[in-house]
């Protein structure tokens, strides 16, 4: 359940969180144990006459080093590397000190993928400055904004809508280059990305509850990010 917890807080698909509690109860001789996950809830029973456990996930973010973590427990469980009480001391430090990236290396990171796009793109030289400094801004008031809120999407829209803000007064101050081309490298950071992969992979795994409500989610969140960069637009 703990492992099951870190995978779905990290962004992990359902297929791989219910493969990895039916992979390390069946390796201790449970192997009726069934699982169900959804992106809020996780059910589990480990076999046929025991109660069955749920646990509420309320928050829910992209992690793949914690991701990353929990495998190589997993699999070292499963190979009688660990015993069961250090896996699952292992798996408290995971879930305690592994943290999530700090704001300036996010910052950074934005830019940089923003720079990236641009290069993918063919993009002027004239508009680096700008990319770099939209992306950045747009990860850098996306993640503030969910630091201090819960609610989804808002942060992606004011995200969309820092970007925009950021692209046409660069394209103004420094004209010549592509507004357009400018506009899609320096959104790409904050483009649920990861959460579009997970639903396909979910899809081919079967679990089609997840699927449904993973593309959902990216799909709001697709539109969210377009309409504050469309809201600039409008008026610029």
């Amino acid at each position: 359940m703990l492992a099951a917890r870190i995978l779905l807080e990290a962004g992990a698909e359902g297929t791989r969180t219910e493969e990895t509690m039916n992979y390390i109860a069946s390796h201790y001789g449970f192997v009726k144990n069934n699982s169900f996950v959804t992106n809020t809830v996780i059910n589990f029973i480990l076999h046929d006459q025991s109660y069955p456990r749920i646990y509420r996930i309320k928050e829910r973010n992209t992690n793949l080093i914690k991701i990353s973590k929990v495998n190589t427990v997993s699999r070292k469980l499963v190979r009688d590397e660990l015993t069961l009480d250090e896996a699952y001391k292992r798996l408290e430090e995971i879930y305690v000190k592994t943290k999530d990236h700090p704001l300036w290396f996010k910052t950074i990171a934005g830019a940089l993928i923003g720079l990236s796009f641009l290069y993918l793109q063919d993009g002027m030289k004239i508009d680096i400055l700008t990319v770099l400094f939209a992306g950045g801004i747009g990860i850098l008031v996306t993640e503030m904004i969910k630091k201090r809120m819960r609610t989804q999407f808002i942060p992606e829209f004011f995200g969309g809508l820092s970007i925009a803000l950021a692209v046409v007064a660069g394209h103004y101050f420094i004209p010549g280059g592509n507004l357009s081309v400018m506009l899609i490298s320096s959104v790409m950071p904050i483009v649920p990305g990861v959460l579009i992969t997970n639903a396909i992979q979910d899809l081919f795994g079967g679990h089609m509850m997840m699927f449904t409500t993973k593309s959902s989610e990216a799909l709001v969140t697709s539109f969210a990010i377009g309409a504050g960069v469309s809201a600039v637009l409008i008026f610029a």
